[in-house]
């Protein structure tokens, strides 16, 4: 993946570059980079692969929030808002695990709904790309403007415009804004990893998704022959978009084309704000519903 598609310098030698896809998607694979790992696998690493787990299901408000376990290693994908605080440390109770357990959190991006319960997890390494991290972040600091805000708004949605009801809905997203927004749950800075020059454990791909917002990262989790896609919001819904409660895409046209790649996909399908499905294949449903 060029580095201009993170807008940074370029990453470190042991991200591999981009490679075409034969289906025509662009990921960008991340290995182990640890200078004292040996070239023979860990028997836990070569035993296991990465179970998969939805711990809050995504809905018109609240995002998806995913955990993967591989052995004693736990990573949560998105970490969901403070009012659902409870229900995913519920969630994780259940499955007999701690905070302290979770080592990796990892943001799709970071829009309020993804990333303010990351603060649960002081002990985490926290994913995710520095450029998602720095536009929203000024993004919501500029919306905060009582002043002028409408106008800064332009300078992250430049296609206002062309969606009908802009000024009502971006107005409505202020005020959650204003409401919710607290950098502070972010987590700890120092715990903060760049995806564009950190890599995920093995078996774990990060697909670039830009058009929700810059730096939007999709999480692909290889295991046996078909993957599963933990999407974010480059696939908000299955079919019903239209309800979900977000901000418009900062790139329309390549916001439809991220949805539709992963619509191609096959394997299981985790979008940011429903619930998951199967594509057709093995593992899916006649409908396409995920078969449990």
């Amino acid at each position: 993946m060029p580095t201009s598609d993170f807008g940074l310098s370029q990453p470190a030698t042991d991200i591999a570059t981009a490679k075409a896809r034969s289906n025509g998607r662009m990921a960008l694979r991340m290995e182990y980079a640890d200078p004292h790992q040996t070239d023979s696998p860990s028997p836990e690493s070569s035993a296991k692969s990465w179970k998969t787990e939805v711990l809050l299901p995504g809905s018109w408000r609240g995002a998806t929030c995913t955990l993967l376990s591989r052995g004693h290693h736990h990573i949560i994908v998105d970490t969901g808002m403070p009012h659902e605080a409870h229900r995913l440390l519920g969630a994780l109770e259940k499955r007999g695990l701690h905070t302290t357990d979770v080592r990796m959190v990892v943001n799709t991006h970071f829009h309020v709904d993804h990333v303010l319960n990351n603060c649960l997890f002081p002990e985490s390494e926290i994913y995710g790309t520095q450029q998602s991290h720095d536009w929203c972040c000024e993004a919501y600091a500029d919306l905060l403007d009582e002043q002028n805000w409408e106008k800064l708004s332009l300078k992250y949605y430049p296609e206002s415009a062309d969606y009908e009801r802009t000024s009502e809905l971006m107005g409505a997203l202020r005020r959650f804004a204003l409401r919710w927004w607290d950098r502070k749950r972010l987590g700890d800075p120092s715990r903060f990893r760049w995806v564009e020059t950190h890599p995920l454990p093995d078996d774990l791909e990060f697909l670039v998704t830009n058009g929700h917002v810059p730096g939007h990262v999709s999480v692909i989790v290889h295991h046996g022959d078909q993957p599963t896609v933990i999407a974010g919001d480059a696939l908000l819904t299955r079919e019903h978009d239209e309800s979900v409660f977000t901000m418009i895409p900062h790139h329309r046209k390549q916001f439809q084309q991220d949805r539709a790649n992963i619509l191609a996909m096959m394997g299981r399908i985790l979008p940011g704000h429903d619930n998951e499905f199967a594509n057709p294949g093995e593992g899916g449903g006649r409908d396409g519903e995920l078969k449990v």
